[in-house]
Parts: structure tokens; C-alpha cells; sequence
């Protein structure tokens, strides 16, 4: 559809898409009826209204600008007041902020956020309630769908839940849902029903990264200040391609051309890669490695950071003789990279002031991601990378505050069954669960107990787990599935009802932006739900009015309204007061409507970005609330390296200080790292007395060990995948805007390694691993390592849309890899598998 018959369309009534397709123009003249000047009343920028909101086309929840006119969205912006489309750091934020016109046009977006519009209008689009009736269930079987109505699938839904319940076994309820949009309300649905196991995304995503940093310096995200360093060294890691936050995609650049040299060291030559000044080619999974060897030659030179090192650091001789041995000729053999290449980044990156070094999914997604990560981490550590100026920044990023719920008798006696995935049981486990683990214990029918209903919202586990025809196996086995999406994907052909979702465009959320500083940023419905469905959120709470849910008090929690302490027969208005007392009670101290009249409601703190916050003293008034581990209230001639908390550590007490020894001999108190010692740590003695998901020590050392699975004579390469900016993960291959930049993801394949396997450019190419066989189109490049074959990430679609499906556009790995995840954070391991290829 070109622009005029949209235009035709928009003349008149707005209609939901039940009889096709609304495709917003792209041109900004048109041909057809209307005159010029008629086009630029009825939809020139100063026509209907511009909605500030923010993005969900990917994690990265960027700032927008929705124009809407006539009750459809006509276009999408970069909103010029939030941070997260400009800059992480306040400095350079805060100086091109203009009070009256924000950032001047200088905010950016990328090509999924501008496409949001074809998410919203896909014909595709899931728009009623079904009820499966086929009771077979597999990839390929038709679910023969019925259409029900909302109240119809509600009741049922209810009264599964409900019967579980009463049995004393609702605990054998799952629910997965992706892991920002609507969490609180899902994980108080679940909290105030009984069930311990709502998990979410993450663990599919950087949960090995969490724990490798979260090991070394007490935080799970740490952030780099691209924009005053002058050095960066990033492993396995795409940003200014595979976008999380856009703000990347401008500040890289602008690092680079302020003078700082940016190193990427990486199986594939990815985006980030060729924009860098050097491309250092790996093996998959062996980056701990080559970080272990750069450790050696900055101990061995003595180039670390000696102060930082005497101040804030534990467990430096330990590490110093730990690393002696892992030279750069040992790392060449594991991971062929140059020694002589190794040993001068490693001078590189520990003489050149400042500098960072950080890693991501990539090496992570492997059985030894947390620890090569923690390696990486510990490079940061040598050269006194962290919180400073140009390093590795511990981001305050306060904004809403999730209010605890407190569950009934009832709901306490199963909420204290074991978690079905086991994720307890992982040593740095994460809040998120285990999918992997969930859908293994199910398939193969193992304990604690089996999961009778499973409620998935947002996520498609069927493309995005693991080992894709166990996954299958698992859904075999669940009497009862709801899913919850937008499109008709993979894994909802495996439901028992399926219901249709809502696109960030049609609902609220509460966006705390990963920016360094404290940014709150709202996301609100810019038009109504297309088809009068129920947002996510609406549906949460229709449920657990249906269940007559109550909390310890006996107050029904989704009618009364957490700012008027009354009943609220609105859902929508119950979930606005909802949302404003997490805002009220979070750092910005204000409402929900008075959020939504700031600047392109978007709060920013004044306060700015700090730096070296670990030094900073306690304040007063935290020092008089201070307790030690076990509740003891603070005392002065606490020993050094005590740790200070708001509550005592049993009680989910927060780390909020450090006895400190000062290079004067001082012991004052200080915030420190959240860490054991309270300091950057480089080894870890008590690690030795925890097992991993498998039962084995953890090493105290940032250690080194292959990952599990490695190429043999039969399966010679290495597989990998990645992400780029025209795809999200398997959630966009049927958006036709974002099909244009990228229709198909082709085998990539080093020529000689083609040569050596008989294939040439665009052959169909049969690539196997010890698990199964998928075709692929095999695309010659120079830009992959010669022992690595790979394509981007989340295409090989049969269902989600018919664009999405459509043949010979590229394949799922899924089906060659099995369900194995990292055994101290259970990070589910996509990238590991090795394969044969041969022409077909």
C-alpha cells in the first residue's frame, strides 16, 4: 500500500486492521487526490498531536515522539529530552540540552524504533481470543483455532488457576514473560497467588555477564563512559550494531573522533568491528583466555594502577601468581590470537589513560562465559578502570520503586516449594529462572514436581530456548498452556488458548533508562488498543479480580487502588494508580500525571552522573540506620573490611557501606563495592566452598577452562549467531519495514574454509551438528574466523507471519543445539555447537 491509499484510509473512520493491513506512508510528498496544502493540514507536523512515550521494539526502551493523527500513529521520532537517545554520561547530556527545545534534533533513533509503526499495524496481528481444539500439539500441527471471547477465556483461565490453588498446588504454576515490560504486577500476581516460579527473559540474554562483574565489583551492570575515554577494548560485543540503548550508536563514533582507539576482539567482523581501528579475530569461548594473558603481561611489566590497586583491591597476589603462567604464547594456542598481538594491546590498554574494557553476551552465551568474563572484568580491576572518569561506570540508575506485596496463609505455604527450574541451586543464579532448565526438567519428566499450567507473556521459548525439539517435547507435556503475544508465533501454535497482546504503542510502562544517572521516563498508550483487547497489564489484573485474589491483610489487591486506598471497578485507572505509587515512592518523589506533563515526560535528576562513588562517605543519617551481616548496630571500632547494611543481610538487608582502611591507616566508613571484602576482588577463597549446577568447586580464581562442547574430526567448526540493528532477537521478521533492510540471514562462511568443503557463494549448504540438520544459504565472506561459520540471529521462522515464514530466508539453530546452559549462572549457551557443512 503506497501513501495515497493510506491517506484514503485515514480520511476515513478509524477501524481496527480485522479486514487488512494499515501501512503507514514513507515518502514525505504524495501523489493522488489531495493538494499539497490539504496533505500538510490534515497531516503536516503541526496536525493532531505528538505523544511523548518510549520504545519497546527491543530492550533498549529509547525515548519517542509519536505523531498521531485521526486516531493513527503517522510517524515516530527520537524523543529530544531523553537521555537514553543522546548520551550515558550527564556532562555531555546536559550540555546540549536546550530548556525550551531539548536536545535541538540531536537525539537519534534507530531503524527498528522508526518501524515501531508496522509492529502496531502488522496484518498479522493476533486480535481475538482463541481456544485450540486440536489436541495434538508439534511444530507443523495445526491447532485448528476457535475464536472465544475475552470473558469466555478469562473464566477458564481462572478457574485452572483457582483449582490448582485449592489443591495447595499452585506452586505448579510457571509463568515466563519477558523481562521489563509489566514485570512488578506479574511477579505480585504470582507472589499474591502462591507460586515461586515467574522467571523471565534474562537468562536467555546477559545473565553470565551479571554474575562475572557482579564477582569482581559488587554490580551486575556496569556501563562504559565512551565519551571521555581514550581507549576501548570490548569482547564479543556489537553496540553500535546490535543496539540496546541508541545513545551507543552516537557516542562510539564520537569517542573515536576525540581521539580514542577502539579494539574489538571477536569471532565475526561485526559492525562495531569495522568502525573500530582494529579487529582482533577469536575462537568462540576462549576470551577469558586471551584476558588472562593480557593480566600476565600488565602484572608482569608492572603497568597496573598501583594505588588503586593498594586501596580498593583483594586478592592481587593471588592473582599475580595465578596469571604468571598464562602467557601469551599459552593463549595463542587457545585462541588464536598472535601472542606479539596480545602483549601489545595489553601495554596498549594498561598505558593509555583512560581507558575501559568490556564484554557482553557473546562470550558469555558459552559453559565458560562467567568466568572468562570475570577475567575481562578483572583487566578493569589492574588498570583502575572503575567508576572513574573514561572507565567502567557503576550506573545510579534509580527512577520507580516496586512496593512489596505480602501474600495470604495460603499463597505462603506454596510459595515455599522449590523452584521448578532449580535456578536456587545455581551459585550465581539470577532473579530471571532458568528456561533451559525449566523446559529439560519437563521434557524429561524429572523433579521436583511436574508444571500443569504455564503462562507465557511476550516470549517465544520455542525459537529462543535452547535445544528447540526438546523445548517442543516440554509443551507436549504441559496439560495447559496460555500464551499471551502479539503475533501468531512459534510458540503460540503451541497454546491452549492464545490471546492477543497489545505493541508498546497501546499501553503504559515505567522506563528507569540505563543511563548513569537517575531517569525515569514514561511510556503511555499513544492510541487505544486496536482491537478493544485488554493491555497485558489489564489482563494481569482482570485475573486476579476473577480469583478474588487477597493479600495478608484480606484486601482484595487488584480492586483497591494504591493511591486512593479505594475499590477501582477500572482496570485501567487501577493500574494508573498502580504505576504513580512506585513513582511516588521512587526518586522522583511525584505522580503519574505529573510525570506525563514534564518535557517529554521524562524526569531527569539534576544531580548528574557521580564518579568514584565508592569512596564517598556515608552519610548521617544512613550511618545512624547502619547495622552490620548479622543486625548489630554500628559502632565506630568495627574492624575494617566490615560490611554496613540497611537491614541485617537475612532480611534481604542492601549492602549500603564498607569499613574501609584509608592509606593513612584510618578505618572509616565508606560505600565501597558490594562486594564480600567490600573492595574489587580478584580472587575469592569461599568460592572453593560452593558447587556449581553440577556439583563442582567454584574456582577462587578467574580460571580458564574450555567450554564443553569443541570441535572434533567429525564436527570441525564452530557455530555462532548475532544480532544486528534491523532485527530484535525472533520478534521482527514479519515487520516489512525492517524486511527491507533485512530479509534473510545467510551462512557465513571464510573462504578457504568454503574451499576446503566443496562450497561456493549462494549454494544451499547442509549444515549438521550431533543433534540434527538445518539448509542454509552459504554467503563467502573474509569478515569470519576460518574455523567459525555463522548468521545473524532469529530468522528460520514457521509461523509468527506470513512474511516472517516464508521460505528460504534462513534457518534456526535451535534445532542443532541441545539444552545446555552455564553452570554458575545459567545462562542459556546459544553459541555452543559445533558443525559439519557440505554442499547439499
Amino acid at each position: 500500500m503506497d501513501r495515497r491509499d493510506f491517506l484514503k484510509k485515514a480520511a476515513t473512520a478509524a477501524v481496527g486492521l480485522a479486514a487488512g493491513a494499515v501501512i503507514p506512508f514513507r515518502s514525505a510528498r504524495a501523489k493522488g487526490p489531495y493538494p499539497n496544502d490539504e496533505l500538510d493540514r490534515r497531516f503536516g507536523r503541526k496536525a493532531g498531536a505528538w505523544v511523548p512515550s518510549c520504545c519497546n521494539m527491543c530492550g533498549g526502551q529509547c525515548g519517542i515522539m509519536a505523531h498521531v493523527v485521526e486516531g493513527r500513529v503517522v510517524k515516530i521520532e527520537p524523543n529530544q529530552w531523553n537521555p537514553n537517545n543522546f548520551s550515558n554520561v550527564s556532562d555531555d547530556f546536559f550540555g546540549h540540552l536546550d530548556p525550551k527545545n531539548g536536545l535541538n534534533g540531536e537525539a537519534r533513533i534507530c531503524p527498528k524504533g522508526n518501524s515501531g509503526i508496522m509492529a502496531l499495524y502488522d496484518p498479522d496481528r493476533l486480535k481475538k481470543p482463541l481456544r485450540r481444539t486440536n489436541p495434538e500439539k508439534g511444530i507443523g500441527v495445526d491447532p485448528k483455532w476457535k475464536e472465544i471471547s475475552w470473558e469466555e477465556a478469562i473464566g477458564e483461565i481462572a478457574d485452572r488457576l483457582k483449582a490448582l490453588r485449592n489443591k495447595g498446588q499452585a506452586h505448579k504454576t510457571v509463568w515466563i514473560s519477558e523481562d521489563h515490560s509489566f514485570t512488578h504486577i506479574q511477579a505480585d500476581f504470582m507472589n499474591l497467588y502462591g507460586s515461586p516460579n515467574y522467571y523471565m527473559h534474562s537468562n536467555l540474554c546477559d545473565t553470565a555477564r551479571k554474575a562475572s562483574f557482579k564477582m569482581v565489583v559488587g554490580h551486575d551492570r556496569p556501563l562504559c563512559d565512551f565519551m571521555h575515554t581514550k581507549y576501548i577494548l570490548l569482547f564479543g560485543w556489537n553496540p553500535t550494531s546490535a543496539l540496546k540503548w541508541i545513545h551507543l550508536g552516537r557516542i562510539i563514533p564520537k569517542a573515536i573522533e576525540q581521539g580514542a582507539k577502539m579494539v574489538v576482539v571477536d569471532p565475526y567482523l561485526s559492525d562495531t568491528a569495522a568502525k573500530g581501528h582494529e579487529w582482533v579475530s577469536i575462537r568462540p569461548g576462549t576470551d577469558g583466555a586471551m584476558a588472562l594473558a593480557m593480566a600476565h603481561v600488565i602484572v608482569k611489566e608492572r603497568l597496573y594502577d598501583e594505588k588503586f590497586i593498594q586501596e580498593w583491591t583483594y586478592g592481587f597476589e593471588e592473582l599475580k601468581d595465578y596469571v604468571s603462567k598464562k602467557t601469551p604464547a599459552w593463549a595463542e594456542k587457545v585462541t588464536s590470537v598472535p601472542a606479539k598481538t596480545i602483549e601489545r594491546i595489553a601495554r596498549e590498554v594498561a598505558t593509555t589513560k583512560p581507558a575501559l574494557i568490556d564484554v557482553w553476551s557473546g562470550p558469555g552465551q558459552h559453559t565458560n562465559g562467567v568466568q572468562g568474563g570475570r577475567a575481562i572484568a578483572a583487566l578493569n580491576t589492574l588498570i583502575g578502570a572503575w567508576d572513574a572518569p573514561g572507565g567502567m561506570l557503576i550506573p545510579n540508575n534509580k527512577g520507580n520503586k516496586h512496593v512489596e506485596v505480602h501474600p495470604d496463609e495460603t499463597a505462603t505455604k506454596t510459595l515455599a516449594e522449590p523452584y521448578l527450574d532449580g535456578h536456587d541451586k545455581l551459585p550465581f543464579g539470577h532473579k530471571s529462572g532458568n528456561y533451559t532448565e525449566f523446559f529439560r526438567r519437563i521434557a524429561k519428566g524429572e523433579k521436583p514436581y511436574p508444571c500443569e499450567f504455564l503462562m507465557v507473556i511476550f516470549q517465544n521459548p520455542m525459537m529462543a530456548v535452547p535445544g528447540t525439539k526438546a523445548v517442543e517435547e516440554a509443551f507436549q507435556k504441559i496439560p495447559f498452556t496460555v500464551v499471551v503475544d502479539t503475533m501468531p508465533s512459534e510458540t503460540v501454535q503451541m497454546a491452549d488458548i492464545a490471546l492477543p497482546g497489545s505493541v508498546y504503542l497501546e499501553r503504559y510502562d515505567l522506563n528507569t533508562h540505563w543511563v548513569t544517572w537517575p531517569v525515569l521516563a514514561l511510556r503511555q498508550p499513544v492510541v487505544k488498543p486496536l482491537f478493544g483487547q485488554p493491555t497485558e497489564y489489564e489482563f494481569v489484573a482482570l485475573l486476579g479480580r476473577k480469583l478474588n485474589i487477597k493479600d495478608t491483610e484480606g484486601k482484595p489487591f487488584f480492586w483497591m487502588g494504591r493511591e486512593s486506598g479505594k475499590r477501582v471497578e477500572n482496570v485501567t485507572k487501577w493500574y494508573e494508580e498502580f504505576l504513580s505509587g512506585e513513582i511516588k515512592e521512587g526518586e522522583p518523589k511525584m505522580t503519574l500525571g505529573e510525570l506525563k506533563k514534564l518535557s517529554g515526560a521524562v524526569w531527569v535528576s539534576p544531580k548528574g552522573t557521580e564518579y568514584r562513588k565508592y569512596a564517598k562517605p556515608l552519610k548521617p543519617e544512613d550511618l545512624a540506620k547502619a547495622v552490620t551481616e548479622d543486625g548489630s548496630p554500628y559502632r565506630p571500632d568495627v574492624p575494617a573490611g566490615t560490611g554496613l547494611y540497611d537491614k541485617p543481610k537475612k532480611d534481604k538487608g542492601k549492602r549500603i557501606g564498607t569499613m574501609w582502611k584509608s592509606p593513612e591507616g584510618k578505618v572509616i566508613v565508606v560505600k565501597g563495592f558490594d562486594t564480600p571484602s567490600g573492595l574489587c576482588e580478584f580472587y575469592q577463597p569461599k568460592l572453593a566452598d560452593k558447587k556449581d549446577f553440577r556439583g563442582r568447586p567454584v574456582d577462587p580464581y578467574p580460571a580458564y577452562a574450555p567450554r564443553d562442547e569443541q570441535p572434533s574430526a567429525e564436527f570441525p567448526l564452530y557455530l555462532i549467531n548475532w544480532k544486528e540493528a534491523a532485527h530484535t532477537h525472533t520478534r521482527t521478521w514479519n515487520n516489512q519495514w525492517l524486511r527491507d533492510l533485512r530479509s534473510e540471514a545467510p551462512l557465513m562462511i571464510h573462504p578457504e574454509t568454503a574451499k576446503k568443503h566443496g562450497v561456493g557463494e549462494g549454494d544451499e549448504v547442509l549444515v549438521e551438528s550431533a543433534r540434527g540438520s538445518i539448509r542454509m544459504k552459504a554467503h563467502l565472506t573474509r569478515r569470519i574466523h576460518a574455523e567459525v561459520v555463522g548468521a545473524q540471529h532469529g530468522a528460520g521462522h514457521w509461523a509468527l507471519g506470513r512474511f516472517a515464514s516464508a521460505s528460504g530466508k534462513g534457518q534456526h539453530p535451535g534445532f542443532l543445539n541441545e539444552m545446555r546452559f552455564d553452570p554458575l549462572s545459567g545462562q542459556a549457551c546459544h553459541k555452543e555447537i559445533c558443525v559439519k557443512i557440505r554442499k547439499a
